[in-house]
């Protein structure tokens, strides 16, 4: 008997972990209402930082080193950019991985109060105001279809007033424009 060995020779790599920020993708926003959206992030070591690497937020929009997107966009459209994970390994690292993401940002859903107008008098002195609701204030109004009644008018703030001079019945179309931005607003 004897005492045999033998020593092979290994070879290991080691590689760099796959950073890997989630979720894929993310949700739409609307211009004047809040948003929130959390990236986090896996392989690596935990504890990550997030950064915008390429391209931008949406305005109104930021990126805290947590990962939390916030703010109340601005701009309508589709904003393109890139997100980088950093993970908190020490050594070799630490390490980054990066993911590319489509925020759409759309246009508000305007409310326009009052659903209808209080009947007028011929010759005498008539007031309404037109008030609007969500979206980016100050607001600006205009006749887009039909015709007002002779002798009203109808203000760029919203106020229609005058006096009118002949009866019947009149149907007009009042577009009311919010000031949001972007290239679909």
């Amino acid at each position: 008997g004897g005492t045999y060995s033998a020593t092979p020779a290994y070879t290991l790599t080691i590689g760099s972990p796959t950073i890997t920020p989630t979720p894929a993708s993310l949700p739409n926003g609307t211009i004047a209402a809040a948003y929130n959206q959390t990236l986090t992030a896996s392989g690596g070591v935990a504890g990550y930082t997030f950064a915008v690497a390429a391209g931008s937020l949406p305005p109104g929009l930021t990126l805290a080193p947590g990962g939390a997107i916030t703010g109340t966009p601005t701009g309508a459209g589709a904003y393109n950019f890139t997100i980088n994970a950093t993970d908190s390994s020490t050594g070799a690292g630490p390490y980054t991985g990066s993911g590319s993401y489509t925020l759409t940002v759309n246009p508000p859903v305007l409310v326009v109060s009052p659903t209808s107008l209080s009947n007028a008098v011929v010759g005498a002195a008539y007031t309404a105001t037109i008030t609007t609701s969500a979206g980016t204030a100050p607001y600006s109004y205009t006749i887009s279809g039909g015709a007002l009644p002779d002798g009203l008018t109808l203000s760029t703030g919203g106020v229609l007033s005058g006096t009118p001079t002949a009866g019947g019945v009149f149907t007009f179309d009042i577009d009311a424009a919010d000031s949001s931005t972007g290239t679909s607003a």
